[in-house]
């Protein structure tokens, strides 16, 4: 017998558009919400080829023709909205999500939530107008609350950090020895200036003994001549293969983009807690914040200066057994506590308490 509608108990209902790429913080979210029960509606905007990527031949597409795709994305959203009308509409940084489709979301009494782990807002299909028709702004970076309570008032903005996803950021290997490392010293992570800066000098510092390799975007043209021409350099690895990469290292670096023009910088980013999930050991490069989520000397490690940096290299290399003991304690910091299933609990506990009128 059908159970009457008046009696009939819903889940909450989450309509959430992004890039749902396997270890992606969308992915990983989703995922956490589902955790909690929520069901999920995922509207992945590389199906509309919204974020084609490094790919020439999306890349070509989208600009030949980029309106009707952002077009048809916008719509399949809020044909959802309508149909599922959903608890919550959330997104990743937004790309290709317009004022007025917000305007409209909202005026179907569903809460609109933005979720921003960038260090930056100019990035292409972002709009920045668009802010303020969110109910709920959740930035990664503590640097942006003052900027965004001033443009966006203080009861729309909140702080929910980075996380790792749960089913790929995890240990491939049940164990390691000192003899099934392939590497010492992995980088993993897109190339930028910064970044090369910090390698190249850093490098200059150590042995050529020491294996080194870079995994990531773009370091193949940039860091082909000099002292990065000793480096491996395998191009992006995702999912699994990102996970096997950080595990078979002795020492993962976790470096950041760099200043940005609008003077910000990154002091934590997924790296942060991506590695320890894995169950690779950290030279993080150092700051207050870092040092909220985990103890240095203990858990992991941290750096000032390129000096310091090879000279902790060279200290861990030499103690695979403090290395080990260093990994389990990081690992148990961040497992789970530290997973997007975690910060996906925070932002429900958030819209639970908030009241919003749209």
């Amino acid at each position: 017998m059908a159970v009457p509608r008046s009696i009939m108990q819903r889940n909450p209902v989450m309509i959430f558009a992004g890039s749902f790429w396997s270890g992606a913080t969308e992915n990983g979210l989703a995922n956490g919400f589902r955790t909690l029960g929520w069901a999920v509606q995922e509207i992945d905007n590389r199906d509309f080829q919204i974020n084609p990527g490094r790919h020439l031949g999306l890349r070509l597409a989208a600009r030949v023709f980029g309106k009707n795709m952002v077009k048809n994305y916008q719509n399949r959203i809020l044909e959802n909205c309508r149909v599922l009308k959903p608890d919550v509409f959330l997104t990743v940084k937004g790309i290709g999500i317009t004022p007025d489709l917000l305007r409209q979301i909202r005026a179907l009494g569903v809460c609109t939530m933005m979720y921003y782990p960038d260090v930056a807002f100019n990035h292409r299909g972002v709009s920045v107008e668009s802010f303020n028709e969110y109910d709920l702004f959740i930035t990664t970076k503590t640097f942006q609350l003052e900027y965004l309570e001033n443009m966006l008032g203080s009861e729309h903005v909140t702080y929910v950090p980075h996380g790792y996803s749960s089913s790929v950021h995890r240990p491939v290997f049940d164990c390691t020895s000192e003899e099934s490392y392939h590497i010492d010293l992995l980088y993993s992570g897109n190339h930028s200036p910064y970044k090369q800066r910090w390698l190249e000098e850093t490098l200059a510092i150590l042995p050529e003994e020491i294996s080194v390799e870079i995994v990531g975007n773009r370091w193949a043209r940039h860091g082909s001549a000099g002292v990065l021409a000793r480096c491996g350099m395998p191009g992006a690895q995702m999912g699994v293969a990102y996970a096997r990469a950080i595990q078979t290292a002795r020492i993962n670096i976790a470096i950041h983009f760099g200043p940005t023009a609008s003077g910000w910088e990154d002091l934590v980013s997924t790296r942060t807690f991506e590695i320890p999930a894995c169950k690779g050991f950290m030279l993080h490069i150092d700051n207050d914040e870092v040092r909220e989520f985990f103890k240095p000397g203990e858990e992991i490690d941290v750096f000032s200066t390129p000096e310091e940096l090879a000279d902790k290299v060279r200290f861990y290399l030499a103690r695979p057994e403090l290395r080990a003991q260093m990994i389990e304690r990081a690992y148990a910091r961040c497992v789970p506590a530290y997973s997007y299933a975690a910060r996906a609990k925070l932002m429900a506990d958030i819209v639970a308490t908030k009241q919003w009128t749209t």
